[in-house]
């Protein structure tokens, strides 16, 4: 027979132990959850990053708007794996604009009377528009499946 202190005591150590696991997998989940949205700024950052500089790229040597605007709407057709067919795709493209004339401002030589549009902040305000009305991050268009492949020793 073991004492009701000991049973009393085995009872606590047992509730202890269980709390400890739930905290356990609590924490678990929120690094999980944390971890994942890390992941997701950084992707994003990077699609940020080289969608800006492809059309940084390609609007360089345009030498009028109308020039930049049809380049820089091709590279982005391609950044986004579209082909500008649909007139869903006619209008973000069209929202699109905005972004790589401020692009184009940024990447010609600076002219005293020139303001210079902010690049960042129209890529902000389009993304706050695709989000808006298309109920998703437009950086998700951008997602790639990586395939990966197995690694062989030689």
């Amino acid at each position: 027979m073991t004492s009701e202190y000991y049973t009393a005591y085995l009872e606590d150590l047992g509730s202890i132990a269980r709390e400890a696991s739930i905290a356990e997998e609590q924490f678990r989940k929120q690094a999980a959850l944390r971890a994942e949205e890390l992941k997701t700024e950084r992707a994003f950052a990077f699609r940020r990053l080289n969608l800006v500089k492809a059309i940084g790229r390609a609007v360089s040597s345009a030498e009028n708007e109308e020039d930049a605007l049809k380049i820089g709407r091709n590279v982005f057709f391609r950044e986004v794996s579209w082909n500008g067919a649909t007139q869903k795709q006619k209008e973000v493209a069209d929202q699109f604009d905005a972004v790589v004339l401020a692009i184009w401002s940024a990447v010609r030589p600076a002219e005293e009377t020139d303001e210079q549009p902010l690049v960042g902040d129209a890529l902000a305000a389009f993304e706050k528009w695709y989000g808006e009305n298309r109920n998703t991050a437009f950086l998700n268009l951008m997602e790639r499946e990586i395939v990966e492949l197995p690694l062989v020793e030689i």
